[in-house]
């Protein structure tokens, strides 16, 4: 009786676990995302004449940075770095271009960055593959 006890404890355990993994991990990944999604519709809306590397544009880049390498230190004792990594370099790439004035390639680059976050949030998620 002991050691059912013990094994539906610890089934029980592991199931929170993951529960709550997979909670930190989508909710990181769903406030990643309406950031870039508000960096995509900023950058979007600018004319041809018009500048991307305005006061607004930098600081929501800088904040989405700032929370990213914040997130990316816990997730990355639950997920592979290298597919944080990818995100983080990502992030660099945008805000390296929107502080030299580059519009194109900002645009270029949030919307491949969209394209990661929607891709990674679903590889990152608790799995077989991941628990082995």
């Amino acid at each position: 009786m002991i050691r059912i006890s013990i094994i539906i404890t610890l089934a029980a355990t592991l199931i929170t676990l993951a529960i709550l993994e997979q909670h930190l991990i989508q909710g990181s990944y769903r406030e990643l995302e309406r950031r870039t999604d508000a960096l995509v519709a900023s950058i979007g809306q600018l004319g041809e004449d018009e500048k991307v590397d305005t006061d607004e544009n930098k600081k929501m880049i800088d904040e989405l940075y700032n929370f990213w390498v914040r997130r990316e230190r816990h997730l990355t004792m639950l997920a592979r770095h290298f597919d944080l990594a990818q995100v983080s370099l990502q992030i660099i790439y945008v805000r390296n271009f929107i502080y030299f004035d580059n519009k194109e390639e900002a645009y270029v680059g949030v919307l491949n960055m969209q394209y990661l976050i929607k891709t990674h949030s679903f590889n990152v998620g608790t799995s077989v593959q991941n628990v082995i």
